[in-house]
């Protein structure tokens, strides 16, 4: 095979091409009542080079799937309608719902329509409100943003009122803070941050003041159109600096009262609270946040009294080192759940070492029982049945050997009996979860309480068994009598498939066990020599091992393992969903042992292996993986011969604090300027390239500049590129750098000549797809 049929297979292993083609790897969807589920069922159309999404639902009672509506019928309804050409290419664009189990809600090209299905008629034609909203549970009104401040929508009048009014720059209501890491994007058009309660009588938000929080700017050296250089000007704090403030904010939608809350005040942990899903309504009129200090060492559960404005901490807990988590991965919903029935709370705690539930008195805070327990962990409380005691959850640890990682589904009784095992298989199982704050409120036709992953009875769940090698597959199953279920979609390799490989081996202490995933080129050949390189995440608030079939995030591995290298992809110590120990491993430091990790773990390979070359291994990575790759080569230049290091935060001295906070805690500079990616650059003797863009608002350009500096005094070679306007995702989203990434390991690496300025082009559907599947991927 050619280097440019290489390139050509490579380029359809890109994260936005396998996102916008790959059918079955996620279904999207929800139950419309205990027996029916509405979803999208998606077929990759090649002629029009997208996934088409047909409305759909899902009878467990007959076993059978129907259309809603056939598309082609629903184009030629709304051709007549809007009296222009409307076609099943022009529906890929649109964004279904089902408010009914009758009507088909359909938002395309700035309008909304209710479709009634049985009747093919349209009952409701109506522009959208043009900016971000946040839909009420009853459909009558959207909060949105105005300046400083909000303001209610009624969607029958399209008449509009204040909510508040006295909001000002930089202590603004129902706005997500600054400092959350897209301050100049969010500038651009401002999405509302709260919550409507199960009534909509009330709205419940923040205002956050971020005045005294030091500022940080970015260049927009070459703004499209030309011009002067942009400079763009936002909040972001450092380690050791103040943080924004939020005090909640209950506004009460009938009668106008706005209810302030003084006591609670939070501290900004870079997103909203709103956004953690660290609130949520637990009656009409009452709400529970969770609540942590600056370092993670003390959560705390508090009630909200909407009505008599009063608070109350239900339970707390802390720790005097490391740090406390709600649930094994940050910007995950906490596994806390306050039950309204009993006044009682499910509590998570890893105070034995694994992450584990307890179930608590809601009125005197006393320990009941703990539920849980063993040397595994609870990942996701999935639902939770009140009236029989039960609860539904997601486990990790459970498999006898192997990744301990592969969750499997499981259901206890509050009391701790009754543990039952009722998924599981050489992979990974994943149902979701029913949030207790609800979701998508930004959708003006969707429940926000429409459960997608449990049936609202709890007897049916919407299932996904996810195999790396073998493929996911998505089914509706019985709950209460485990087996084979209803299909709803699938993926599978295809032929000619880049070749994947469990493995395992030991971390650099010798005992420890790790896992990984080991690509390889779809036209492998054991008795050639391949150089490796290592796909880098050292987390350590997310686990890097892909668990699903086609993952997105697994895309650059694979993409380069076409191209003719070996590719890899491991959990090292450091990383969640094992014990608090090994996830807390290395606490104070942001990369080792990870490193440390990875060179033993290379090392074994290499030495198992005898297609893999020792003596040709790179390193590439996003982020922390940018910062990992840099400091691998400086401190493991033997090992490590060609790096990319992209969009890397070098050094969590000058990296949003909430990064520091939690993972290296309230050390002294001395011990951290030594963790930097620019200590010890001197010892680089390798080929490095350097690539940020910008205008990225996560880790700014001058974290990148700041290393360069760093080599620049030490006297080293490197390369470096920097994208005008590219921001934090360009390594997988942006076509110039994802072809600039293989071509410098092509050239350094393979030891060949790439094919001249190959053309590779992403298209605006295929890269917003991605973006979907990254962050659905993120939090699942």
């Amino acid at each position: 095979m050619s280097i440019l049929e290489r390139y050509q297979r490579a380029a359809r292993l890109t994260a936005p091409k396998i996102a916008a083609e790959t059918a079955g790897v996620a279904v999207d969807g929800y139950w419309l009542s205990a027996t029916q589920y509405y979803f999208l069922s998606e077929k990759f159309d090649a002629t029009l080079g997208r996934l088409i999404a047909t409305p759909s639902i899902a009878d467990a009672e007959t076993g059978s799937i129907r259309e809603v509506i056939p598309l082609q019928d629903l184009a030629e309804l709304l051709s007549a309608h809007r009296g222009m050409p409307i076609t099943e290419a022009t529906l890929a664009s649109a964004e279904f719902d089902m408010p009914d189990r009758v009507t088909l809600a359909v938002t395309l090209d700035g309008h909304e329509y209710l479709v009634d299905a049985r009747q093919k008629r349209i009952t409701l034609s109506r522009k959208s409100p043009g900016v971000p909203a946040l839909y009420s549970p009853d459909g009558r009104f959207a909060c949105i943003v105005r300046g400083f401040n909000l303001a209610l929508r009624d969607l029958r009048t399209g008449s509009e009122r204040a909510l508040t009014t006295d909001g000002v720059e930089h202590n603004r209501y129902g706005q997500q803070s600054e400092t959350g890491l897209a301050a100049v994007s969010m500038r651009k058009c401002p999405v509302p941050v709260g919550l409507w309660s199960p009534d909509s009588q009330w709205f419940l938000t923040h205002r956050i003041d971020e005045r005294e929080v030091p500022e940080i700017s970015l260049v927009q050296h070459a703004p499209p159109g030309g011009g002067r250089p942009l400079l763009h000007t936002f909040k972001y704090p450092f380690p050791g600096d103040p943080l924004p403030r939020a005090t909640y904010v209950a506004i009460h939608v009938s009668s106008g009262r706005v209810v302030t809350f003084e006591s609670v005040p939070d501290q900004i942990m870079v997103y909203s609270p709103f956004f953690w899903r660290t609130v949520w309504f637990t009656g009409e009129n009452s709400a529970a946040l969770v609540r942590m200090d600056r370092y993670f060492r003390e959560v705390t559960l508090i009630s909200l009294d909407l009505a008599r404005g009063t608070t109350r901490a239900l339970l707390s807990e802390s720790v005097s080192d490391g740090y406390v988590d709600v649930h094994p991965m940050m910007s995950v919903t906490p596994n806390i759940r306050v039950l309204r029935k009993s006044r009682e709370i499910i509590w998570f705690s890893e105070r034995d070492g694994w992450g584990h539930l307890y179930l608590y008195d809601a009125e005197s805070g006393a320990l009941k029982n703990r539920i849980t327990q063993g040397e595994w962990l609870v990942r996701d409380i999935v639902h939770v049945d009140e009236s029989n005691r039960r609860i539904l959850f997601l486990a990790s640890g459970m498999q006898s050997e192997g990744d301990p990682v592969p969750r499997a589904l499981c259901t206890i009784q509050f009391d701790g009996s009754g543990f039952e095992k009722l998924y599981a298989h050489s992979g990974d199982v994943f149902i979701a979860k029913a949030e207790p704050s609800g979701v998508d409120q930004h959708r003006p036709f969707r429940s926000s309480n429409a459960p997608s992953g449990v049936s609202p009875d709890g007897r049916k769940g919407i299932v996904r068994f996810a195999h790396v090698e073998r493929g996911n597959r998505t089914m509706l199953v019985d709950l209460r009598r485990p087996g084979e279920g209803l299909l709803l979609a699938s993926a599978s390799p295809a032929p000619g498939e880049v070749v994947s490989r469990a493995f395992s081996a030991l971390a650099a202490d010798g005992v420890t066990p790790l896992h990984g995933t080991l690509f390889l080129p779809s036209d492998f050949n054991e008795h050639q020599r391949y150089p490796l390189i290592d796909y880098i995440y050292p987390g350590p608030h997310i686990v890097h091992k892909p668990q699903s079939f086609r993952s997105v995030d697994s895309s650059p591995a694979r993409s380069l393992a076409e191209l003719g290298f070996a590719t890899i992809m491991i959990d090292t110590r450091g990383t969640p969903f094992r014990s608090r120990a090994f996830h807390q491993c290395g606490y104070g430091q942001l990369k080792e042992p990870q490193l440390a990790d990875h060179v033993a773990v290379v090392g074994q390979l290499c030495s198992r292996f005898s297609f893999l070359d020792a003596e040709r291994i790179g390193m590439v990575g996003h982020s922390a993986g940018g910062s990992a790759t840099a400091r691998a080569l400086c401190d493991y230049g033997d090992v490590f011969k060609v790096g990319v290091s992209v969009c890397g935060e070098h050094d969590a001295t000058w990296y949003t604090s909430m990064w520091s906070d939690k993972y290296r805690g309230p050390g002294d500079r001395s011990v951290w300027d030594e963790q930097w990616s620019g200590a010890n650059c001197r010892n680089l003797s390798g080929k490095l390239l350097l690539i940020s863009g910008d205008m990225d608002e996560n880790v700014p350009v001058s974290q990148t500049l700041l290393l360069v500096d760093a080599l620049v005094r030490a006297n080293r070679d490197f390369d470096l590129l920097i994208v005008p306007n590219a921001g934090h995702m360009l390594m997988m989203d942006h076509p110039y750098v994802q072809r600039r990434i293989w071509d410098y390991f092509v050239r350094h690496l393979l030891g060949d000549t790439p094919p001249a300025r190959f053309e590779l082009t992403f298209e605006a559907h295929e890269v917003n797809r991605f973006m979907q599947s990254f962050w659905r991927e993120i939090w699942q």
